[in-house]
């Protein structure tokens, strides 16, 4: 029996890898301090605090998520990162700034507030939120498809450690009055809730790069770049707080256009995934697990999403499941090949790991198809998921001409297809 999640995400047999229970445990023993620690300080202002800090915190998550619907990352990886973000970089950073201030011999005033706000702040801060980051490029590189997987991993991060932080200062701001907590939340809760994840988005973004490039010294300094360019930018922001409004309008209008910058890159990354993943899928075409009408559904999210709607609709929920493994499995398919023309995965893993994802697509399009359409005479024989021909031919990259067929079924005639499509996605009326 194939399990989607073990093959989806690349492992033998289901579970979560150990490294991210350690991180998982240690994030959350973490987190579960510094909220015991301000529980304590603010009494019930906590609960207000820790309010107004989900209200920034759910639509924010919940739109980084949606980046990530075309090529979801694995869960747990998100959790993870998440906690990290919001327990351990937060830790973190408190024992680094106070152990800068009693090393450098800090004294309260308004040159050390500069110099905290300006320079320790972005460093210990961006650097705490990465360690994540740096952690999956070592770890688990083949995660990052993308510049939308950096960004996605990088965000999530950065809203941790902001929704942590945002509860410290309600807490302090609360203890001025509630006006001016309330002015604090509309600052940083409502116009300023992108500016931890656009600042750490540039760390993400430039592991996403390094981990396709085959150049050593771009491998090295590219993460490097990125946490630097997120440092500088938290440094103007941080800077122009202290400065006045119209420096603060301006740092403003900075971080708003690099934020429409990712979004844009986003959006070019997404068009460069769909056309990998047909250019791929078609190679499939003969083996029949793959139609013309697939290749449109798989060509956006709204006609993803329509077929998930028409799957469970004929076969409810198990249909539904059935669709979306189908889908995952498809982009996964693609990524793979992606990762084995840039030398990324050797070849005996390459193809166990397609097998698997093939044979998980079989599964798949046996169960959202149903038992009639399966009985029906015209129908492709069944895929067997042994690969015969060599890898060389396929580990040509899907840009250039139209490869052989990675699987031929002999011994058999060829077969007519069926007189009706598998299904008909209303895209298609």
């Amino acid at each position: 029996m194939v399990d989607p999640k073990a093959v989806l995400s690349g492992r033998m047999r289901r579970g979560v890898p150990a490294g991210a229970i350690i991180s998982i445990a240690i994030s959350s023993i973490c987190l579960a301090v510094f909220l015991g620690m301000f529980l304590m300080i603010g009494g019930l202002i906590f609960i207000a605090a820790a309010i107004l800090s989900l209200i920034t915190l759910i639509p924010m998550l919940s739109g980084v998520m949606a980046l990530d619907r075309l090529e979801p990352e694995p869960v747990h990886l998100l959790v993870t990162t998440f906690l990290w973000g919001a327990g351990a970089s937060v830790i973190l950073t408190l024992i680094l700034n106070a152990l800068g201030e009693a090393i450098f011999h800090l004294e309260p005033g308004d040159a050390t507030e500069v110099i905290e706000t300006v320079i320790f702040a972005p460093v210990i801060e961006e650097t705490a939120k990465a360690l994540v980051l740096f952690g999956l490029f070592w770890f688990r590189r083949h995660e990052f498809n993308g510049v939308t997987d950096g960004v996605v991993y990088a965000a999530t991060s950065a809203l941790g450690f902001a929704a942590a932080e945002n509860v410290s200062y309600y807490i302090g701001a609360a203890a001025d009055g509630a006006s001016s907590l309330a002015v604090l939340f509309v600052m940083r809760g409502v116009l300023s809730p992108f500016c931890h994840p656009v600042f750490t988005s540039m760390t993400g973004i430039c592991l996403a790069l390094a981990t396709r490039h085959r150049n050593p010294a771009a491998r090295f300094f590219l993460p490097l770049g990125g946490l630097f360019l997120a440092m500088t930018l938290h440094s103007i922001w941080n800077s122009a707080a202290s400065l006045g409004l119209g420096f603060l309008g301006i740092a403003f209008l900075i971080i708003i256009g690099v934020l429409i910058i990712i979004l844009v890159i986003v959006r070019v990354d997404r068009k460069r995934t769909v056309g990998r993943i047909q250019a791929c899928m078609t190679q499939y075409l003969p083996t029949g697990l793959v139609t013309g009408t697939d290749l449109t559904m798989l060509s956006t999210l709204k006609n993803r999403k329509q077929a998930r709607k028409w799957a469970k609709s004929t076969h409810g929920k198990s249909g539904f499941n059935a669709m979306r493994d189908y889908q995952q499995a498809c982009t996964e398919l693609s990524m793979l090949h992606d990762r084995a023309v840039d030398g990324m995965v050797p070849a005996e893993k390459f193809e166990a790991h397609r097998s698997a994802l093939l044979a998980l697509m079989q599964m798949a399009r046996d169960a959202f198809l149903g038992p009639k359409q399966l009985n029906m005479p015209m129908m492709n024989p069944p895929f067997q998921p042994v690969m015969q021909p060599p890898i060389q031919v396929l580990l040509q990259p899907p840009a250039r001409p139209p490869m052989q067929p990675p699987m031929q079924t002999p011994m058999q005639p060829p077969m007519q297809p069926p007189m009706q499509p598998p299904y008909q996605p209303p895209v298609q009326r």
